[in-house]
């Protein structure tokens, strides 16, 4: 769940619509200048499904005793991401094998600073919490292998994770998983995504301008037109501190949709 103020409310976005974000973003990459990917199908799909782990916890979220809602998706506790990661991977392998890879892929990058290519936010971890994380790395380089074993039909002789083509659609589901969250959660203020993979294995920035309410400029521009709108479905609360789960819950569900959009344009 990602949550932000925003026009006086609490901006709520499921980490499922997150997805579908994400996914729109993939649909609509590539042109004269950023090269489109393969395979088409199941990389899109895993850039919407690689967090719809996280619904059933959002069908009931823990709250976070210091601010009285839900904890921020970056913050939840491993005993509790964990599981649902586990649930989601599952989820997307079932739906398609390569897809279930990436997602697994992306579950594991969460606690490996995203295999070492973006420093994610330090947390010190309990035993107990490193215990659990260093078992689902494990499991998850095992399943990763066994998926794409299956995939190709034969046996690999290096982990799937050294395939370029594979590194490749890892690393440009972490660009879109991140420019989402530029719109969603920093609300499209500047900054920066890296790395850009290219083909060529020359890896560059992604420059996010802000350029308006929910506008960014990219630099390079990476999809098929310009201007590009990508909506956000999200919902905007009471900014205020919440009784518990179902107090939430049922601010949640009396709560309309509200699209957001997102646009994007050429420098």
């Amino acid at each position: 769940m990602i949550l932000q103020q925003y026009r006086g409310h609490l901006l709520v976005v499921l980490q499922p619509d997150h997805g579908v974000q994400s996914g729109d973003f993939a649909q609509h990459w590539g042109n004269e200048a950023t090269p489109p990917f393969t395979p088409r199908e199941p990389v899109i799909a895993a850039g919407t499904r690689h967090d719809n782990g996280w619904a059933d916890w959002e069908a009931g979220p823990t709250l976070d005793p210091e601010t009285g809602k839900p904890w921020q998706f970056y913050r939840l506790s491993p005993h509790e991401h964990v599981p649902l990661y586990r649930r989601g991977i599952q989820q997307a392998a079932d739906y398609d094998l390569e897809t279930g890879l990436l997602v697994s892929m992306h579950g594991a990058g969460l606690y490996n600073d995203r295999y070492g290519t973006f420093r994610l936010t330090e947390k010190q971890l309990s035993p107990s919490e490193q215990e659990l994380v260093d078992e689902f790395l494990r499991e998850q380089a095992l399943f990763q292998q066994s998926l794409a074993e299956r995939a190709q039909g034969r046996a690999l002789h290096s982990h799937i994770t050294t395939d370029p083509a594979v590194w490749y659609n890892y690393r440009l589901l972490q660009v879109w998983d991140r420019l989402s969250l530029q719109y969603a959660f920093f609300l499209a203020a500047d900054g920066e995504i890296a790395p850009l993979p290219r083909p060529n294995g020359l890896d560059e920035v992604l420059r996010c301008r802000a350029r308006g309410e929910l506008t960014l400029e990219l630099d390079p521009y990476p999809f098929d037109e310009s201007p590009r709108t990508f909506a956000l479905r999200a919902r905007l609360l009471p900014d205020r501190r919440y009784a518990g789960a179902e107090d939430f819950v049922e601010a949640l569900a009396a709560t309309p949709i509200t699209m957001l959009e997102c646009r994007a344009i050429r420098p």
